[in-house]
């Protein structure tokens, strides 16, 4: 009984049918958290790295459009400096924008890769339903999805205490200081928070696609039953397998008995129900050898390979029928069949104009 009850557990791994039926329903692990710390990142990266080409571009933009205007600037060369400035600044920008796109294209490709799924492109009503969202919110999974909100919050609130503890001085006295040096620390100061930031995001990230993965294994798992019973239709009827692997056997001692064909002496029909390929080679053989026979669509094809390539077909029906009831492939005639073979043959080697 405990065996029994055994066989219906999900204990068993699941197997790549099971993995990509999951996939086509839309189940496998994706982590939202990790793909917005992933595209933080990335922005972080971008201001640290190109925020001083950025700033200094636009600041080159603004002396060199100063440098071509007037002293008495009217309204319309206000607005030309105005929107080449913000032209290039969008194109700076755009770039910026681009780059984290592709950031978070690829973060979304890695987990899930290129798939969409019909179902989940269409409308869930059920979730317009307040007391289905309610349920949801009041659920085990809203519960800790509340705690991680709250966990992530606090990880956020002390990173950002971690980064700047000792650095309150050198705050308060940034408004006393040179402006370039004071927008430099403070902007200094800033990627270090956001990099900080990200990074511990990104650990986030990581831990909840963690989490996210082991779930869906779990999710995921068969019982021996589902493993059996999928097994048995990967595999088939054991009789129709059977059967096919009969069919193959026979298709390919066709297409050998075929290639056959073409070292035959002479071919001899019913007309067209059997057909027996007989090879015959004076001082090697002490009698004629068959080398193919068929009956029906394979006398048929023994019948066109032969003329293909040049070998009489001739018929003789009683001939052709005792040749295929009493001769197996391989074998030499039986004495009984000398006489009447042996008029095929010269009647071949007449039509070929030399002397049996």
């Amino acid at each position: 009984m405990a065996e029994h009850e055994q066989g219906f557990e999900p204990t068993e791994l699941p197997t790549q049918r099971r993995r990509d039926e999951a996939r086509e329903q839309g189940q496998f692990a994706f982590s939202h958290e990790l793909v917005t710390a992933l595209v933080l990142l990335a922005g972080a990266f971008s201001l640290w790295w190109g925020g001083q080409t950025l700033v200094h571009s636009l600041h080159r933009d603004l002396n060199w459009q100063l440098s071509m205007c007037r002293l008495d600037l009217s309204v319309s060369d206000a607005q030309s400096l105005f929107s080449g400035l913000l032209g290039r600044g969008l194109e700076l920008i755009g770039a910026v924008v681009a780059g984290l796109f592709v950031v978070g294209l690829g973060a979304n490709l890695a987990q899930a890769g290129f798939h969409i799924t019909p179902e989940s492109l269409g409308p869930k009503w059920e979730k317009l339903n307040p007391v289905s969202g309610w349920g949801r919110i009041a659920s085990t999974e809203g519960l800790a999805r509340g705690m991680f909100a709250v966990a992530k919050v606090g990880l956020i609130a002390a990173v950002v205490w971690w980064v700047l503890r000792g650095r309150g001085g050198r705050i308060a006295t940034l408004a006393e200081g040179d402006l370039g040096q004071s927008v430099t620390a403070a902007w200094d100061l800033c990627i270090r928070l956001i990099l900080t930031i990200a990074v511990s995001l990104v650990t986030v990230g990581v831990a909840d696609y963690g989490v996210h993965w082991f779930r869906n294994e779990r999710a995921m798992l068969m019982t021996r039953q589902e493993l059996k019973q999928e097994n048995k239709e990967d595999a088939g009827d054991p009789l129709l397998r059977s059967r096919r692997r009969q069919r193959a056997r026979e298709i390919a001692n066709q297409r050998r008995l075929i290639e056959a064909v073409t070292k035959a002496t002479v071919v001899i029909t019913n007309p067209t129900h059997l057909a027996v390929a007989l090879r015959y080679e004076q001082g090697v053989t002490s009698a004629p050898v068959v080398v193919a026979k068929g009956r029906d669509q394979f006398a048929f094809q023994i019948a066109v390979k032969a003329r293909r390539h040049g070998i009489p077909v001739v018929e003789r029906k009683p001939v052709a029928q005792a040749l295929y009831k009493s001769v197996k492939v391989g074998q030499e005639i039986p004495a009984g069949l000398y006489y009447a073979v042996s008029e095929v043959l010269a009647y071949i080697y007449r039509l070929r104009g030399t002397a049996a």
